[in-house]
Formats: C-alpha cells, sequence, structure tokens
C-alpha cells in the first residue's frame, strides 16, 4: 500500500513548479473571491472562475473576513473549472493555515485542479446534492503527454489528507487528460473523494475502504465527457511571458 513519503512529494511538487501546465477544462474569467453568509448567517469565502497567478494572495485577504464553524474551520465554495496547477498548491498552503473546509454547493462545479488540488484539502469536503466533481489526468502543456510526476504529486496530497489513494490515481491514470469523468454528490461519497462534519451521516468514515473501489472501474457511474474541441483546452497552451517566452506557473 501507498505511503506519503514527504520528500518524494516535495519533489515531486518542485518538477510541477517548474513544468508549463495550466489545467482546466474550458475557457472561464479569473477567479474571484467573495464573502456571503451561509445558512446559520457565518461568513464564508465563495471562490468562482479559473485560478490564475495570484489567487493565493486573494483567497488569503477574503479568508480574514470569514467566520469559523463549530470545528473551527472556516468555510471556502467553489465553483471552478480548474487553472494553474502551481497557483492551485499555493492555495492550499494559505488553506492549511486557516485552517479551511471545502464545499461544492447544488449548482456548481468543481474539476481538474478545483476538485484534485483544491478540494481535496480541506478539512472537511463536502459535496452537496446538485453540485459535481469533475476528474482527469494532468498533462503537459508542451505535447499533451500525460504527467505522471504531476499525477503522483496529485495523489499524495489527496492521501495525505485522507483521500484513498487508489481513488484519486485510478482516475487519473483511466481517464486520458483530455476527458473528464464527473461525480455527482453521492458518486463523490461513493469513492471516498468526501469528508463530511462527524454526525452528518453522509459519506466513508475514517478506516473504512470506499465502496466504491471495491468495484471495478469501468462500473463507476461517472460520466465521461470527451472535449468537442481541442483549443478549448488551455491545458495545452504554456502562459506566455510579457517578453514573448513560455514562463513557468507560480508555485
Amino acid at each position: 500500500m501507498p505511503t506519503i513519503d514527504r520528500v518524494s512529494l516535495i519533489r515531486a511538487l518542485a518538477f510541477v513548479g517548474t513544468m508549463a501546465l495550466i489545467w482546466t477544462i474550458r475557457p472561464a474569467a479569473a477567479m474571484t473571491f467573495s464573502t456571503q453568509p451561509d445558512g446559520s448567517g457565518r461568513q464564508i469565502v465563495v471562490g468562482t472562475g479559473k485560478i490564475e497567478s495570484g489567487d493565493s494572495e486573494r483567497l488569503r485577504k477574503a479568508l480574514k473576513g470569514a467566520g469559523r464553524d463549530g470545528f473551527g474551520h472556516k468555510t471556502l465554495s467553489l465553483d471552478s473549472p480548474g487553472g494553474s496547477v502551481g497557483e492551485a498548491f499555493a492555495m492550499v498552503a494559505v488553506m492549511d493555515q486557516e485552517q479551511v473546509s471545502t464545499i461544492v454547493p447544488g449548482g456548481a462545479t468543481c474539476a481538474s485542479a478545483c476538485a484534485q488540488i483544491l478540494f481535496l484539502s480541506g478539512l472537511h469536503r463536502v459535496v452537496t446534492d446538485g453540485g459535481r466533481l469533475g476528474l482527469h489526468s494532468c498533462h503537459d502543456a508542451k505535447d499533451r503527454s500525460r504527467s505522471m510526476a504531476c499525477n503522483e504529486a496529485i495523489a499524495q496530497n489527496a492521501l495525505a489528507r485522507g483521500t484513498p489513494y487508489g481513488s484519486i490515481l485510478a482516475f487519473m491514470h483511466f481517464t486520458a487528460p483530455g476527458q473528464v469523468r464527473w461525480l455527482d454528490s453521492r458518486e463523490a461519497d461513493c469513492w471516498g473523494f468526501t469528508q463530511w462534519p462527524p454526525g452528518s451521516g453522509r459519506g466513508v468514515k475514517k478506516g473504512d475502504v470506499a465502496p466504491c473501489i471495491l468495484k471495478p472501474t469501468a462500473s463507476a457511474s461517472g460520466r465521461v465527457m470527451a472535449a468537442a474541441d481541442r483549443d478549448d483546452w488551455e491545458g495545452d497552451r504554456p502562459p506566455v511571458s510579457p517578453a514573448g517566452g513560455p514562463s513557468t506557473p507560480p508555485g
């Protein structure tokens, strides 16, 4: 069974930081952050749009206005197609400092770097009915090839935070960079991607095997969507520096 190797994880993350990787589903506006009251009146942060350079600092500022729940956590609500892998990991560092739980509310989608990095880094992780997670493989912007180092870094981060290693790595290995497997709330629970607060009666308990891991991957009910237009995948274009040459993402 895989173990958490901190040295390997740090090396993999460093490798990710040197690659021109943008991980997203479709073109979208840059991520914006706002604070809004939840059902109890507590202020939570709502993040929408594509993950881009500078979002970690914008998130840090937004979290200053968020309240804490009964577990001492702040909450980040997500609706994003993904984006910069390096910036997503920088945002996770902020989330760790602020003790953040994540939620994908009904009607929202959280895909790629949003799902497999931001969402899975929450202390509590909830996809409410009507919300969806989108999962696929990380890839090199230069030649569209599957990036195993990037996938491994993401899998190790998820494992360190309680997501079954087999679940996250299976989706990245068996779903091509040009495809997305969508999971609804119940499917996210079944694969062990969520971690509901104690007493909620939802999700897989710590120490238990996620039910869907016991089923063949091909039988998962998550829908697979192929990209109709390869130009819609911004992962195949590295960011461009002011000088006109490729630049590497932050992180």
